[in-house]
């Protein structure tokens, strides 16, 4: 590591001038390539989704497989004409087949056609087919038209259905209002969210934050430079990643996200060392060195720990996961590099303006003194190691009671019901159910999938449709057959409930469990269930099948690397508990605001709704990697100062008094990061923000503030506990080098008290 900074203190011009190279051939090679391809695809392996997903494309009928949108057409005063579409609507609706945004089809109340070689073919009901006394694409009051498009299978391109919003959105008049909503528009509020992009306000959080803390505008603005050049490089990697795997629309917002809040922080951590060396009264080499081989070891091994614990999310086996795995892991691993190259030469050419005026000039003059006796952080830290039960039971009892709402967390897909008010999907969605004829149902939509050589038999089709029409909670009149082949027919219908209601899950579940058994008996067919909410029962089944796997793969490899890091069996297990335990008071916090409506209306949230299945894992990884971050920085100067006084009681204490500040203005500079995200329309984008900041608030606050060290004073010197056996077996690896802390050490205890009163516990 010392070589490293070296390295890029003396060629600080070659550095600076790689990143920059780096930064614009990222980003060049990825507008070569066509910019970023962002798609929402995945595979569910061994599910009923699957195996419908197999037969209608070996049936020809990938078309079937694409995602769908809905086009809410209102009319703003009187009714919409039932013959004749409002201006310019039609034209408009063909010309997306000529767009090459890979359209497949489009129903309406005004009419329907197949997209076939760029050009609109009408489709004309069939011969005989009574026209019905309504059209059912229009509400009984004819206020409101519902046009629904289709997309190609495996078409899934988020610019595939922003093109058709820009291309009906301008369509909208004083008379007539067009808001889209369902499925394939999901992702617009997310993509037209007004005022401040989430990632500038959390740089410009950070910004003032750092202000508060450096006191300096040289070290205000390197960590948002090494931030900001990761996030560069990143975003660039990001978007070249699109083009050899599925990467899902959301990855660029959580690597940023990450790339900002990891990237700032590491920063802060080697700067703050840097300035710390430097009024010690180390040369700028010497302490640029130092500052790398201390605190950049303590960057590495958390910056490692994050990518375990992000990659850990591969262990699921859903594709839908592997890109966003894979290209967070190499923007925080950029981020990494980041800091532990291009820092350090900006910090030789920064100099001693790293420092405030004042310190610069005592420190140049050589009458500065460094003092860190008498802080408040070393008065919490004795009074934390005074009154550890105490404080660890209110802690613990802190953690237990935000937890409690965890343990009715229900998992599932939210619907538009449960976007902000002012989001096109939201008001999409208020006008269908609200519509007379329509209802909150009407967006639900499932499939029986019949197959087999009996799958078109008009009489077993009749028996099955009147069996179906049976179930309470299925609307009978929306019950329709589509036939795809000889031996491969659709029956589509609705339920009476909206897509994100337990009752709609509950008849999933229902009709897959007795109904598709009962009508199949005694046939040669086979029946599934198909549909949103069927997809989203088989994700969350095959999450939960390989929980314990990710679970394994994400605690088990971070224990190893704090075991052999710090040479200590319980401090990592302890790590580890202690990160199970923020994620479940986060969750918690998630579940009473975003399940069960607490606050929503005052953070701009939405109805409440059930947990998108894919955020607790999600949230689990980037959580633990996050933690784990505060963990080494916290553990590493404890670990730092026992091996040098075999003192546990002391070691703690000075470890906490040392880096609790810094800590401290990490987890606020992170919080505004993910607060940031609270700004978004997104529900998905609001959670993580809200999620992540919570956590990081309760990790910092509770746990690393008061739970850990009042666990450890308890522990004593159980703490430091390795077995010779192990540690005969494992690679020795020091977060905190030996040869740096001769150097870096006064022989000060920053509590202030003295040798023999630290003996004492």
């Amino acid at each position: 590591m010392r070589t490293i900074a070296r390295f890029a203190v003396r060629h600080r011009w070659y550095v600076i001038a790689a990143w920059v190279a780096l930064i614009i051939a990222a980003q060049a090679l990825a507008a070569a390539a066509g910019g970023a391809a962002y798609k929402d695809v995945f595979t569910l392996p061994h599910t009923q989704t699957q195996t419908v997903l197999d037969l209608l494309r070996s049936h020809g009928q990938a078309g079937q497989t694409g995602q769908t949108g809905t086009i809410v057409v209102h009319a703003r005063t009187g009714t919409l004409n039932p013959s004749q579409a409002p201006a310019g609507l039609v034209p408009a609706l063909e010309g997306l087949c000529a767009d090459g945004i890979h359209v497949a089809t489009v129903t309406g109340p005004w009419g329907a056609f197949l997209c076939r070689d760029g050009v609109a073919v009408p489709v004309l009901p069939p011969a005989g087919e009574p026209i019905p006394a309504h059209n059912p694409l229009l509400s009984t009051d004819d206020s409101v038209g519902i046009i629904s498009v289709g997309w190609q299978g495996g078409e899934n391109a988020l610019q595939n259905f922003l093109g058709v919003h820009d291309r009906i959105a301008p369509l909208a008049n004083a008379s007539t209002e067009y808001e889209f909503t369902g499925g394939a528009f999901g992702n617009l509020a997310a993509q037209q969210q007004g005022g401040i992009p989430p990632e500038a306000f959390g740089f410009l959080a950070a910004l003032i934050i750092l202000a508060l803390v450096f006191r300096s505008a040289g070290a205000t603005l390197l960590p948002l430079l090494s931030a900001a050049a990761a996030l560069g490089s990143g975003l660039g990697v990001l978007a070249l990643i699109t083009h050899v795997m599925d990467v899902a629309t959301f990855a660029p917002q959580l690597a940023s996200l990450m790339v900002i809040g990891v990237g700032v922080d590491y920063a802060l951590f080697i700067v703050t060392r840097h300035r710390r060396n430097l009024m010690r009264g180390m040369t700028m080499e010497e302490s640029i060195a130092v500052a790398v081989n201390t605190s950049g070891r303590a960057v590495l091994f958390a910056g490692a720990t994050v990518c375990v614990a992000i990659l850990g999310l591969c262990a699921l086996g859903v594709s839908f996961l592997y890109g966003v795995a894979v290209g967070t892991a190499v923007a925080v691993a950029l981020t990494m590099v980041a800091s532990l190259t291009l820092l350090p030469a900006a910090l030789a050419l920064l100099g001693h303006r790293v420092l405030p005026r004042r310190v610069r000039r005592a420190v140049r003059a050589g009458t500065y003194v460094y003092d860190e006796h008498r802080t408040r952080w070393a008065w919490w830290s004795e009074l934390v190691a005074s009154h550890r039960i105490l404080l660890g039971a209110a802690a613990a009892g802190v953690i237990v009671v935000l937890a409690i709402p965890f343990f009715s967390m229900r998992l599932g897909h939210a619907d538009e019901a449960s976007d902000p008010a002012g989001t096109t999907t939201r008001k999409g969605y208020d006008l269908i159910a609200q519509a007379p004829g329509f209802g909150k149902g009407y967006t639900s939509v499932l499939e029986l999938v019949v197959s087999g050589p009996g799958a078109s038999d008009r009489g077993y089709l009749t028996s099955v449709a009147e069996t179906l029409a049976r179930e309470p909670d299925v609307n009978p009149a929306s019950i329709r057959p589509v036939p795809l082949g000889p031996d491969l027919v659709l029956l589509t219908f609705k339920s009476v409930s909206s897509p994100q209601e337990a009752a709609t899950t509950d008849l999933v579940k229902r009709l897959r469990s007795d109904l598709a058994p009962q009508v199949s008996a005694g046939t040669t067919n086979t029946v599934y269930v198909f549909g949103q909410t069927a997809i989203m029962i088989d994700f969350s089944k095959v999450l939960a099948d390989k929980m314990w796997l990710f679970f394994v793969a994400i605690i088990g490899l971070s224990f190893l690397l704090l075991m052999i890091a710090f040479r200590s069996v319980l401090i990592p297990l302890s790590a580890a508990v202690m990160n199970l335990f923020a994620a479940g008071a986060s969750f918690g916090v998630l579940v009473a605001i975003f399940q069960w409506g607490w606050f929503s209306e005052a953070l701009g949230i939405g109805a409440g709704g059930p947990i998108d299945a894919f955020l607790p894992v999600l949230f689990f990884a980037v959580l633990f990697g996050l933690s784990m971050d505060y963990q080494v920085f916290l553990v590493s100067r404890m670990h730092e100062e026992w091996v040098h006084t075999r003192d546990n009681r002391r070691s703690i204490r000075v470890g906490q008094a040392e880096t609790g500040g810094i800590i401290t203005a990490a987890a606020l500079i992170m919080i505004a990061v993910f607060g940031g995200f609270l700004l978004g329309d997104a529900r998905v984008v609001k959670m993580v923000g809200l999620g992540l900041g919570g956590a990081i608030f309760i990790d910092a606050f509770v746990l690393r503030t008061v739970l850990v060290p009042a666990v450890m004073h308890a522990l004593g010197a159980s703490n430091w506990w390795y077995p010779a056996w192990l540690d005969r077996i494992t690679p020795r690896v020091s977060v905190e080098p030996a040869e740096d802390d001769d150097q870096d050490r006064t022989g000060q205890d920053p509590t202030g008290r003295g040798a023999a009163d630290l003996t004492r516990v």
